[in-house]
């Protein structure tokens, strides 16, 4: 009898354990960072194009925008359109694209609110055109990479497609409250800090690079990203004027992460009023 006792509470609790292991989320802090070279399919309107690059989860659920160039003709991106409904919140955004270029965008990990999603896989989409492609006109190119958001880097070799080439994609586990410097690579500083309303990020970089610079707090959620783009002047100074106050950026303590073409690194940030 007391050995089927034991046996009996031994299976229990092991169902218990594995169906504890099983309802364990993971949310791993990270940065992706990805590049891609567009290249004319000779379309209508070429070499013009609209573009969209956005994230979906591996159910193929839209996760956030990150780069629209389209304004007025955002309905012929018609697989972007389809995924996302038509939100570009926190994505760059501007107008057709005169030419065919190089692009590159920056993940921080995040949902539209802000938060850490959970790890797994994650597909980074490409869409451009240079058709009315909502009117009757074919769909332009487009191209997805699927990469696993965990607790190791992923840096694969992604060969081109035809009209995609020069494809890279580095996603980098980190940490939001882990503090690195670059002494012998880009140099930055905030000033003043702490921070009573205005600010500036002032940049040092060893070449024309891009950058994704955004605050964080300490519980790691997104209060906002102060900027995203594509420097050329090595000296480059971000100035914050009153988005503290707009952004209701409270008194405390915050970290301001940034990715140079990659390299992530990150400074305290303390507001006192």
């Amino acid at each position: 009898m007391k050995k089927i006792l034991v046996v009996f509470i031994l299976f229990l609790y092991s169902n218990i354990s594995f169906s504890q292991g099983e309802n364990v989320s993971t949310n791993t802090d990270g940065n992706l960072t990805f590049s891609v070279l567009t290249v004319s399919n000779g379309a209508t309107y070429s070499p013009k194009n609209v573009l969209a690059i956005w994230i979906k989860d591996a159910n193929g659920n839209f996760v956030i925008s990150r780069k629209v160039m389209a304004n007025n003709r955002k309905q012929h991106l018609v697989k972007w359109m389809a995924s996302s409904g038509n939100n570009s919140v926190d994505a760059i955004t501007g107008s057709t694209l005169s030419n065919h270029t190089t692009h590159t965008v920056s993940w921080d990990c995040r949902d539209l609110q802000g938060n850490i999603v959970p790890d797994g896989d994650y597909q980074v989409w490409v869409e451009y055109t240079s058709r009315n492609s909502a009117s009757g006109g074919q769909p332009g190119p487009s191209f997805s990479y699927t990469f696993a958001k965990g607790t190791e880097i992923v840096q694969p070799q992604i060969p081109n497609e035809t009209y995609f080439v020069n494809i890279s994609l580095l996603y980098e586990p980190t940490g939001i409250d882990v503090i690195v410097d670059h002494p012998d690579a880009d140099l930055y500083q905030i000033q003043p800090n702490p921070v009573v309303n205005d600010f500036m990020i002032q940049l040092k970089l060893i070449e024309p690079s891009y950058l994704n610079a955004s605050i964080y707090d300490m519980g790691g959620k997104r209060v906002m990203e102060v900027f995203d783009g594509y420097i050329t002047d090595l000296n480059y100074v971000i100035n914050i004027n009153n988005r503290v106050k707009k952004k209701n950026l409270i008194p405390g303590t915050y970290i301001l992460r940034l990715n140079i073409d990659g390299r992530i690194s990150s400074k305290k940030l303390v507001v006192i009023s």
